[in-house]
Formats: C-alpha cells, sequence, structure tokens
C-alpha cells in the first residue's frame, strides 16, 4: 500500500527556525531525549501530546482517499544555562513577532496559547543550574493520501430479489 503523508507538524523544522532565530550554535536547539549537551546553555524542544479536533474529513478523487485531520500539538519549550529564563522570555516574544507568523503561515500551523514561563532552576551537585520552561499549542494539520479502489461491483438484496449492479 502506498501511503503518503502530504503535511504533518514537524518539530524538527522548529527547532532549525529557533536555532536561526536567536543565532544559536549547531546543536543548540535539540529534543529533550537527546543525550547530554555539551554546550553552556542550550534549548530543548518536544511534543509533549497531540490532540485531533472533531472528525477527520475524508476526500476521494476516484483512485486515493485523502484524510485530512485537524490537530492541535503541544510543544514543550525547555531552556537551560545561564540567563535560560530571559532566554524563555525572549523565545516566547519571537514566537509572536512578525517573522514567526510567517513561518507558521508558510507551514500551515497556528499558535493557539503559551503557558507562563516557570522558573525550575534547580541544585545540580554542587553548583545550580538555571532553567526556564514553557508549552505553546499549535494547530496544524495532518494530511494523509492513500490508495482506495473503486467499488466496481455491488450486490444488491431486497426480500427475494438479488440484483449485481456493476461490472
Amino acid at each position: 500500500m502506498d501511503t503518503t503523508t502530504i503535511s504533518a507538524f514537524d518539530i524538527a523544522k522548529l527547532r532549525k527556525w529557533i536555532q536561526e532565530a536567536l543565532k544559536l550554535p549547531k546543536d543548540a536547539v535539540i529534543g529533550g531525549w537527546l543525550p547530554e549537551n555539551p554546550l553552556p546553555a542550550f534549548i530543548t524542544m518536544d511534543v509533549l501530546n497531540t490532540n485531533e479536533i472533531g472528525q477527520a474529513t475524508r476526500e476521494f478523487d476516484g483512485k486515493r482517499e485523502r484524510i485530512r485531520q485537524s490537530m492541535q500539538s503541544t510543544v514543550s519549550v525547555s531552556c537551560f544555562g545561564r540567563n535560560s529564563l530571559a532566554q524563555s522570555y525572549k523565545l516566547k516574544a519571537i514566537f509572536q513577532s512578525s517573522a514567526f507568523l510567517s513561518f507558521l503561515n508558510s507551514n500551515h500551523w497556528g499558535v493557539i496559547r503559551f503557558s507562563d514561563v516557570r522558573n525550575l532552576t534547580a541544585t545540580v551537585g554542587a553548583d545550580y543550574e538555571e532553567r526556564g520552561q514553557f508549552d505553546v499549542i499549535f494547530s496544524h494539520h495532518h494530511i494523509v493520501d492513500t490508495p482506495l479502489d473503486p467499488i466496481e461491483r455491488v450486490e444488491q438484496r431486497t426480500n427475494n430479489k438479488s440484483q449485481d449492479i456493476g461490472a
């Protein structure tokens, strides 16, 4: 079966945009599941959950079925290292900039809401590590094309009669 994803939420593309917008070094914006980062300050971005909004719609062109789901994805944004709270506030502001809105529009995504920035500074060993964290809820579509063979023959039964319709 030749199923193709046409559109989906791409967290890697979001990480890359943030890295470029903040002019951060390579690997400064990563997934939180990656091994320990050697950089003194970095940002992690992970999808926490994704919920479908309403029922999916389906379109059929005679050969392929296109399934379109409206989705909401919650992304956790965590900043680690010196000035990470300030970085969290800056990043939250950038998420409301015209440049970011253009990026969202080009990907057919939207921002529904932000959480407050949380101070998660913690003691690590004999020192402390400054941490800031907030969540962003994005809206997006998940679109999949899948082959669907047309119905060529149907047997219709009513009371005592049976009739074949089609080839």
